[in-house]
C-alpha cells in the first residue's frame, strides 16, 4: 500500500507469528458450538410476529421450484389453499397453465409465486427466503418453522468464526475472541439469529462484508524469492472483492437497509483516499446488482419498474403501515412521527451489556484518536456510526426496539474487539482479560437468564427488564412471549369448539394452527364462541379495549419474567362486558361462553 493508502499500514506485524490454519481451524469449532447451542435453544422461541409471513413466502417459491423442475407432477398435486399464510389478493395462476416448464417463467405467475420488493407487506427482497430454504435441503424432515431458521443460524454461526478467525490473525487472539465473545453475548443479536426473519441475517451480511472488503484492500507485501526486495501490489484481492460483491448483493436482497451500505465502503474510500478500496467497491457493486437481480425474478422482466416499486413501496411506509411505539413514556406513530435523534445512543445503552459497551467505547476512543491505524477499525467504527444515524433519521422506522438498526450492534462488536487491543496498550494483557472474561460472563448470563424471551433484555445500567419497564420503554413486541408453556395452557384451558382471539394478528396463528400445535380456532370467521382473549406487552399498541382489561379485568393467566408481565390471558366475557354498552357493534359468534 502506498504511502498515501494507509488503510493497512500495520497489517504485516499484526499478522506475524499466527498460523492462519490454526486460526481458521478454532474458527470453525466455534461457530460449530454456536449453531449447536443456538439449535438446541431453539425450540424454545415461540414464533416470532414476521416469521408467519416467512413461512408463506418461502412456500410459495418451493412451490415454484418445484414446478419448474417437474410441472406435470406439479400440476397435478398442487394446492395453492395451503400457500394460505401470504396475504395477497391476487388469485392463483390456474393448474392447466403450469403443465410446462416454460409457463412458470410468465410474468405473471413468476409475481404470484415471488411476492417480494413490492407494495406493502411485500416490501422486503426475497434472499432470506432463499436462505431459509437452506432447510429443505439439510433436513427435510423437520417442520416448515424449525427448518427456516436454520439457515440464519447456521449464517449467524459462521459469521462468529469468521471474527473470531479473521480478527484474531489481524489484531491478535485477545481483540478476536472478544469481538467474537461480543459478537454472540449481545442478548438481542443472539435472539435475533434464531428467527427466520430479516434483521438477524441482515446483520451477519453487514459483518461478514466488513470482512471481506477490509481482505480485499488490505497491504500486500510479497517476497521477491531472488532477492530481499519486496513490492507493493496496488490491485485488491481478487477473490476477496468477488467475495465482497456476492455478500453486498446478498444484504441488498434482504431489505432495504442493505442498499445503504455501500455508503459506508464508499466514505472510508475516500477517507483512506485508497485505490484498492475504489476498485473493489466499483467491481463488488457491479455484482451486487447482478446478484438483486438475479435472486428476484419479478425483476427480471423491467428491473427498473421494479426498483422503483420496491423504493416507493418502503418509502411511502407511514400511510401503509404506521406503527405504535411507546419510547421513554411517550407513543409514537413511526415512520410518521420521529423518535428523538438520539434514540439510537439510548437504546445502544439500554440493551448492550454492560462490559462490551465498555469496551467499545475504548475501541471507538482508540479510534477516533488515530482514525488511521487500522483500516478495518476505522470501518468497524464507520459502520455503528452509520447504522446510528441512518435510524436518527426524520421519519425512519422506530418499532421493535433496536431491530431496525440491528447491524449496529455487529459492528459495536468489532469495535470491543479493538477496545481490547487499545486496552491492552493501556492497561496490560493480564487486566483486560479480566475485563473481557467479565464481559463475556455478564452477556451470556443476561441470555440465559432472560431465556425463552432474550428479546425482552435490558442491561443492568437500567435495572434489566423491570428498570427499563419503569423508563417507559416496550417489553416485549414480537410475540416470543407466547411461550410453550402458554400455548399449552389455551390448549388445555379451552374448551371443545370455542376459540381464542388475539389482540393482534399476525399470521403466525395461522401456522400454529396448520401444524395444531394451536388446538383452538382463532379467526373470527371459525366456527365457535371465543373463550379467551390474548394480550402481549406492548404499551404503544394497546387498543382501548387492552387498557380497559389491564385496568379492571382478572387475567387467568400471565406469562412473566422478573416480575414483569409480557403476556396475559383473559376470560372472553370480560370483552363482552367491556362492549355492552357498543351493543350495535356485537356478533352474535362473538357471545361468551355460559
Amino acid at each position: 500500500m502506498s504511502a498515501n493508502d494507509p488503510g493497512g499500514a500495520s497489517l504485516e506485524v499484526a499478522y506475524a507469528g499466527r498460523n492462519p490454519w490454526i486460526l481458521r481451524g478454532l474458527g470453525f469449532l466455534v461457530a460449530a458450538l454456536i449453531a449447536t447451542v443456538l439449535l438446541v435453544l431453539e425450540p424454545r422461541s415461540a414464533i416470532g410476529w414476521d416469521e408467519g409471513y416467512t413461512l408463506g413466502r418461502e412456500a410459495r417459491v418451493r412451490s415454484w421450484i418445484r414446478g419448474v423442475f417437474d410441472p406435470k407432477t406439479f400440476a397435478r398435486t398442487w394446492n395453492p389453499e395451503l400457500e394460505f399464510l401470504v396475504q395477497d389478493s391476487t388469485p392463483p395462476p390456474a393448474r392447466d397453465r403450469l403443465i410446462e416448464r416454460s409457463r412458470f417463467f410468465d410474468r405473471e405467475v413468476v409475481r404470484w409465486f415471488w411476492p417480494f420488493a413490492r407494495e406493502e407487506p411485500h416490501g422486503h427482497p426475497p434472499f432470506y427466503a432463499l436462505v431459509g430454504l437452506v432447510g429443505d435441503v439439510l433436513t427435510p424432515d423437520r417442520a416448515p418453522l424449525e427448518r427456516a431458521r436454520l439457515g440464519p443460524i447456521l449464517i449467524f454461526s459462521a459469521t462468529a468464526g469468521l471474527i473470531l478467525a479473521i480478527l484474531a490473525r489481524r489484531w491478535g487472539i485477545l481483540a478476536g475472541a472478544t469481538a467474537c465473545a461480543a459478537w454472540v453475548c449481545q442478548p438481542r443479536l443472539f435472539a435475533e439469529a434464531r428467527y427466520a426473519a430479516y434483521d438477524g441475517l441482515l446483520t451477519s451480511l453487514w459483518i461478514v462484508a466488513i470482512l471481506v472488503f477490509s481482505l480485499a484492500v488490505e497491504k500486500r507485501e510479497i517476497q521477491n524469492q531472488q532477492s530481499s526486495k519486496t513490492s507493493d501490489h496496488n490491485s485488491p484481492k481478487w477473490l476477496y472483492v468477488v467475495l465482497f460483491g456476492l455478500v453486498l448483493g446478498s444484504a441488498m436482497g434482504t431489505k432495504l437497509t442493505g442498499w445503504t451500505f455501500p455508503a459506508l465502503f464508499g466514505a472510508w474510500t475516500i477517507a483512506f483516499w485508497s485505490r484498492r478500496g475504489l476498485i473493489t467497491l466499483a467491481i463488488g457493486c457491479a455484482i451486487a446488482a447482478a446478484v438483486v437481480v438475479a435472486i428476484n425474478p419479478p425483476w427480471w422482466f423491467d428491473p427498473w419498474d421494479g426498483v422503483s416499486r420496491f423504493f416507493r413501496s418502503n418509502a411511502t411506509r407511514a400511510r401503509t403501515i404506521p406503527i405504535a411505539t411507546m419510547y421513554l413514556g411517550r407513543i409514537y406513530i413511526t415512520p410518521k412521527e420521529s423518535l428523538p435523534w438520539t434514540n439510537t445512543l439510548v437504546w445502544t445503552a439500554f440493551v448492550t451489556p454492560v462490559g462490551i459497551l465498555a469496551l467499545a467505547c475504548c475501541g471507538f476512543w482508540g479510534v477516533l484518536r488515530r482514525p488511521f491505524r487500522d483500516g478495518a477499525a476505522a470501518l468497524a467504527a464507520g459502520g455503528w456510526t452509520m447504522m446510528l444515524i441512518l435510524r436518527a433519521l426524520p421519519h425512519t422506522p422506530g418499532h421493535d426496539g433496536v431491530r431496525q438498526f440491528l447491524p449496529a450492534f455487529g459492528s459495536l462488536a468489532l469495535v470491543a474487539g479493538w477496545g481490547a487491543m487499545k486496552l491492552k496498550e493501556w492497561i496490560g494483557a493480564r487486566a483486560t482479560t479480566a475485563v473481557v472474561i467479565f464481559a463475556t460472563i455478564e452477556g451470556a448470563a443476561g441470555i440465559a437468564l432472560m431465556e425463552p424471551v432474550p428479546l425482552s433484555y435490558y442491561s443492568p445500567f437500567v435495572g434489566g427488564l423491570p428498570g427499563a419497564t419503569k423508563l417507559g420503554m416496550e417489553p416485549t413486541y414480537y410475540w416470543d412471549s407466547l411461550s410453550n408453556d402458554a400455548i399449552d395452557w389455551i390448549n388445555k384451558e379451552t374448551p371443545e369448539g370455542a376459540k381464542v382471539r388475539f389482540a393482534s394478528y399476525p399470521t403466525s396463528w395461522l401456522y400454529l394452527r396448520m401444524t395444531e400445535r394451536l388446538r383452538p380456532a382463532c379467526l373470527p370467521t371459525d366456527r365457535g364462541r371465543f373463550a379467551w382473549y390474548v394480550v402481549q406487552n406492548r404499551p404503544g399498541a394497546l387498543s382501548d379495549l387492552d387498557r380497559y382489561l389491564l385496568a379492571r379485568a382478572e387475567p387467568r393467566y400471565v406469562e412473566r419474567k422478573w416480575g414483569v408481565p409480557l403476556l396475559w390471558i383473559f376470560p372472553y366475557a370480560e370483552v363482552e362486558a367491556w362492549r355492552q354498552p357498543r351493543n350495535s357493534r356485537l356478533n352474535p359468534s362473538d357471545s361468551p361462553l355460559p
